[in-house]
């Protein structure tokens, strides 16, 4: 045989290797909301593969409509291996659907020792005493401040405000010192989600919660939910937001705020990571708690399950849908995301200073003013009508009168609630919590 047919033996051998190490390697689907940290989930995989050379990790982003397209895929008969599930009791729904894996047979009592105390929680990521969601992340609730416009409306850039009333004289100041070039406040509710944070939140630090856990009622039309309501009719009669609230979502009003166009925005814990590396930002920012009103502090603000993840029903390599699971859960990967300022880990030890080193991650890592609130029903009721967000949207453009609007959402979700009962859908004793307190942790 001459040289060139020993070469072709050779390439062939070569190529029938690689075909039987492709043929080898098993493909796991993952996918995820978050796009945020797209670069580091996608460098942290790439360490994985290497480690695990029978694993390829393909993974799919579906930041709008997530819920939406993950129940197109099921329909399909062609659902992700692993994916992210909300971090509320919509977890409910989809382990009644049949989506989720319960992950007992590898979650070890050592393996539970690792996270926060309590952070399985019954029906968030537990459901009838079966673990289907292993959660990774938390959120904290903050008030993010533009030091660069607080010096240029006279105020001091380490003296965010405090209370309500501060927080109204601040923005007026600010936009009158802008001249239409800056605002103080600023809101992109393109995405009527959003009210969440500047509605829900601010009523929560007031006293208010949505749902009553003591009586087992919805409650929004209380006074902290229209005290919260009226700050930003204000805010916007004042003309101290910017404009274009409707047209604006969520990341181009935070563009504006990383672009001195807008002082101050509420949001979460992941906004610094955004502002840095998502937007490449040289913004001079602050961290602070959210306002109180100004007869003072009623409740506490939010801390939250912001990403857990589970295993498909139907996956055809559960052992291998695990060992992804349990990477996106581990000390390692949360380690990243932490130092990269994505997130807060659900892993204590993780959420040390010298991994908080992102600016403003230390701020948001302070939870002295935050709880973890009880679970409610809210997600596992059939709403008919617009939700609680909606129903903000409608009220702050003038569409809605606020006390009847309000009224009616109360009524609809007490409705939608007790037809859930009666159906057998929920139990609502597990949802009752009769020493509950909002400014107790």
């Amino acid at each position: 045989m001459g040289k060139i047919g020993q070469i072709i033996l050779i390439l062939g051998a070569v190529f029938a290797l690689l075909r039987g190490s492709e043929a080898a390697r098993t493909k796991v689907v993952f996918w995820t909301w978050n796009r945020h940290d797209m670069e580091v989930k996608e460098r942290l995989f790439k360490k994985f593969e290497q480690e695990h050379p029978d694993i390829e990790v393909e993974m799919v982003i579906h930041a709008d409509r997530y819920q939406d397209m993950l129940k197109l895929a099921w329909d399909a008969g062609t659902p992700p291996d692993v994916f992210q599930i909300q971090d509320n009791t919509l977890v409910v729904q989809q382990v009644e659907a049949g989506w989720l894996m319960p992950l007992d047979p590898w979650i070890t009592p050592e393996l539970k020792s690792r996270y926060m105390p309590g952070i399985f929680r019954d029906h968030v990521s537990v459901i009838e005493g079966h673990i289907y969601g292993i959660p990774s992340s938390i959120f904290t609730a903050k008030l993010f401040y533009n030091k660069t416009l607080f010096k240029r409306a006279g105020l001091d850039p380490e003296l965010p405000p405090k209370t309500w009333g501060e927080l109204r004289d601040y923005a007026k100041k600010i936009t009158k010192a802008g001249k239409g070039k800056f605002y103080g406040f600023v809101i992109g509710a393109k995405d009527p989600w959003v009210y969440t944070m500047n509605v829900e939140w601010m009523a929560m630090v007031a006293g208010g919660t949505g749902f009553n856990y003591r009586t087992g009622r919805f409650q929004y039309n209380s006074e902290p939910f229209k005290k919260a309501l009226r700050l930003i009719i204000n805010l916007r009669q004042d003309g101290s937001l910017l404009p274009g609230l409707n047209s604006m979502d969520d990341d181009r009003a935070r563009l504006a705020f990383c672009g001195n166009r807008a002082a101050m925005i509420i949001g979460g814990s992941w906004n610094p990571g955004v502002f840095i590396d998502q937007f490449h930002s040289d913004v001079d920012f602050g961290v602070a708690d959210l306002p109180v009103p100004d007869e003072g502090r009623k409740g506490l603000a939010p801390a939250t399950l912001s990403s857990q993840w589970g295993i498909s029903s139907v996956t055809k390599h559960p052992q291998k849908a695990w060992k992804v699971v349990s990477y996106v859960a581990s000390k390692e990967w949360m380690t990243e995301m932490v130092r990269a300022g994505k997130y807060l880990a659900t892993i204590p030890s993780v959420n040390v200073p010298e991994n908080l080193r992102t600016k403003g991650m230390k701020e948001c890592a302070d939870l002295t003013y935050h709880k973890f609130y009880p679970p409610r029903p809210l997600e596992m009721l059939r709403l008919e009508g617009p939700d609680f967000n909606n129903v903000c949207a409608g009220i702050v453009n003038g569409q809605l009168e606020m006390n009847p609007a309000l009224a009616d959402l109360d009524r609809r979700l007490n409705k939608a609630l007790q037809r859930a009962i009666d159906e057998g859908r929920i139990r609502l004793e597990e949802f009752i919590v009769p020493d509950f307190d909002p400014m107790k942790k």
